[in-house]
């Protein structure tokens, strides 16, 4: 499994799961990797859209990125539109037609846990669990769950089929949170379902059959018969605080535990360090598709 990243000039550069970074921004050159489409099956599980900007600190310039909820207007992709949080404080929609930002005014703090798009509409979750929807039209309504819960630290927004889903991470108290060891060993998640007629979200048991993969930019769902060697009801994500690497929740388990430790995913992670230049096979046609 691996991410393909297109760059501001074109240039494809492939990177690995749960991680924008790729082996050649370490400083690092390897033999390229020859990846035959004519033989191989792929699978496109999921697109990322984020938003890329600049800020300068002391006269030196820090790229960035921010997750944005991305709507397609026509087949072609050609016009968009685009809901996020930029250079102002609030919320803001781009419509490709119009090539210009408009403001949103709204109470929401400046970094949502999670925003995204579908059936139609725009969807931003908060800190605190409010849910804002955002139409086209740029009228917003706001909703909070039927159930409160005090104890979710993080949340995450995934699109499953029809469904879209709200996963949250939760511990008894932010001491819990706070510590990696705690986290790790009393840390669990819980998943609900939009429900749009009534604005709530209902929480459903577990995952189901379903494999849930948590990132800071784009979250996605699949089956095991796209990604076999992965097990049902259960969510792999990124170590909140950078010390674990890669981990993964199974509903019916206590706690969260490293992909390493669970022998069935040792093949998948980490991902091979050597990856740097890419290539890919089509037609009769070999291409470069990574310029470093």
């Amino acid at each position: 499994m691996f991410k393909l990243q297109e760059k501001e000039n074109g240039a494809l550069a492939l990177q690995s799961l749960l991680n924008r970074r790729t082996s050649s921004q370490r400083g690092v050159s390897y033999p390229s990797l020859l990846i035959d489409l004519l033989n191989s099956q792929v699978i496109e599980l999921v697109q990322e859209h984020v938003a890329c900007y600049t800020n300068w600190w002391d006269g030196d310039p820090y790229k960035r990125e921010q997750p944005i909820g991305f709507m397609q207007l026509d087949g072609e992709n050609k016009e968009f539109m685009v809901l996020g949080r930029l250079s102002f404080q609030g919320l803001g929609m781009y419509r490709s037609l119009e090539d210009r930002w408009t403001e949103i005014e709204t109470t929401s703090g400046p970094f949502p846990d999670g925003i995204t798009s579908f059936n139609g509409q725009f969807y931003v979750i908060d800190t605190v669990g409010v849910t804002k929807v955002v139409k086209p039209t740029l009228e917003l309504n706001s909703f909070q769950p039927s159930k409160t819960c005090d104890k979710t630290r993080r949340r995450w927004f995934v699109k499953a089929e029809d469904k879209l889903l709200l996963v949250e991470m939760c511990t008894d108290n932010l001491e819990e949170y706070r510590r990696p060891h705690l986290l790790a060993e009393k840390g669990w998640f819980k998943v609900s379902e939009l429900n749009e007629e009534s604005n709530d979200w209902i929480e459903t048991e577990d995952a189901g059959d379903r494999i849930l993969f948590l990132d800071n930019n784009c979250s996605f769902s699949c089956f095991p018969n796209q990604v076999p060697g992965f097990r049902p009801n259960s969510i792999i994500f990124k170590d909140i605080f950078g010390h674990y690497g890669p981990q993964v929740f199974e509903f019916g388990f206590q706690g969260f535990r490293s992909l390493g430790e669970i022998p069935e995913y040792c093949l998948f992670f980490p991902s091979p360090s050597w990856i740097s230049n890419v290539y890919y096979v089509s037609g009769h046609e070999t291409q470069d598709v990574l310029s470093d």
